[in-house]
């Protein structure tokens, strides 16, 4: 009997939203849409006048990857966030076909906490990728949020023994998905309920042989996709993950944030991350990845700092041709040699929706697979499959 599919619903649509991404072309934006539609909405017009970012009311294109899912694709205006085919935002299992997540990790909670989580997370075949550069070990997740960083984590073979999240949505995601670990509601940096995480890692860790602390605090300070706002208190979290490093004192670190993290308040965050570490005797290394080059069907770029008490932890190598201005860059000599995985390869299996439709639970056909990334997300193939089949793999005419 075939796995029922999750999550796929997708937002409502008011009148005009729904008369601006009618006349919005596949790859098209905010450019397409007709003056005398776009009369009837300030915002537009003030894009119109000041210019606006290319993804502004963007539809998807079925033949390339999407762009970054943020938390606001619920909302034409805010991102690429239109379906490439249908007049309807895309849904909530479609984005999280996007970031990567299989279609048997659920996301509870409010709707709109689901779309948060969603939007938030760390796609986890980027560090899946990440983790296979690891010794395989018990792992400890801070700021897990819905647990992407701690499956793609899994993925690689590691095993997640806590999660602590301070929002109850995401700590009833990550019991969902990951039933075997514990998972705490914690604000970390209340030093009570510090201490009563750093009591029960330690309980967890004692016979475990190698420890691996990951974590991505909250980044509002640091992200391009709102006000940046340097005197936000969540800024300053990352120091709760230090100390965390401290007391713990793991064998690896992971810590994954948005790249602007580099430059907000001049680099200080970011400087301090390192060399704090680096004085911990921890060998530093960090970069920015393009989650397409790892087998994501998105482009999101992410910052990701490792850590290690011994060696010097290197970064795994692109598997994926990475891509900009809807154009491939293969480097065979870096490793770069596969096309990226394309929406229409994510998500062009799934039933038809109605702006506002869908179900929380609905049948799903295995006919209707008809990719090498829908049968790996469907549960029914591995990641190395999917790389084994990808060289002769043509992605016209899936959605026709």
């Amino acid at each position: 009997m075939s796995k029922p599919l999750y999550d796929h619903i997708c937002a409502r649509l008011s009148e005009l939203d729904m008369a601006m991404i009618e006349s919005i072309p596949q790859g098209g934006n905010w450019r397409d849409i007709p003056l005398r539609i776009a009369k009837r909405s300030a915002r537009l017009m003030q894009i119109r006048q000041s210019g606006g970012r290319t993804t502004y009311y963007g539809r998807l294109h079925s033949d390339f990857p999407s762009y970054t899912i943020s938390t606001y694709f619920n909302r034409p205006g805010n991102g690429a966030f239109i379906h490439p085919t249908q007049n309807r935002l895309i849904s909530l299992r479609e984005a999280a076909r996007l970031q990567s997540f299989p279609d048997d990790y659920r996301f509870l909670g409010s709707i709109s906490s689901r779309f948060k989580q969603i939007g938030n997370a760390v796609p986890p075949l980027l560090a899946r990728a990440i983790g296979s550069m690891i010794p395989r070990g018990a792992i400890v997740d801070l700021f897990a949020g819905a647990g992407g960083l701690s499956k793609g984590m899994e993925l690689a073979g590691h095993k997640l023994v806590l999660a602590a999240d301070i929002n109850p949505n995401m700590c009833e995601t990550l019991r969902y998905n990951h039933p075997d670990t514990t998972v705490l509601r914690s604000n970390v940096a209340d030093p009570k309920q510090y201490a009563d995480l750093l009591e029960t890692a330690n309980s967890l860790l004692e016979n475990e042989s190698v420890r691996v602390l990951v974590g991505g605090p909250p980044c509002q300070g640091f992200s391009t996709a709102g006000k940046w706002d340097p005197t936000d208190d969540r800024n300053h979290l990352y120091l709760s993950m230090l100390r965390a490093v401290n007391d713990l004192s793991p064998d690896y670190i992971v810590i994954e944030n948005v790249p602007g993290i580099r430059w907000m308040n001049g680099g200080h965050a970011f400087h301090a991350i390192l060399a704090e570490l680096e004085s911990m005797g921890y060998v530093t290394n960090w970069s920015v990845l393009k989650a397409e080059e790892y087998g994501v069907p998105q482009q999101r770029r992410r910052v990701f700092i490792l850590a290690s008490k011994h060696d010097v932890l290197e970064f795994p190598r692109p598997m994926f041709a990475s891509i900009s201005r809807r154009k491939y860059h293969y480097d065979p000599e870096n490793g770069k040699v596969l096309s990226p995985v394309t929406v229409s390869e994510a998500i062009s299996d799934l039933p038809p929706l109605t702006a506002g439709g869908g179900h929380e639970v609905s049948e799903y056909d295995e006919s209707w697979m008809r990719t090498d990334y829908q049968k790996w997300v469907r549960g029914m193939i591995r990641f190395d499959n999917l790389l084994q089949g990808r060289s002769s793999f043509n992605t016209n005419e899936i959605f026709q």
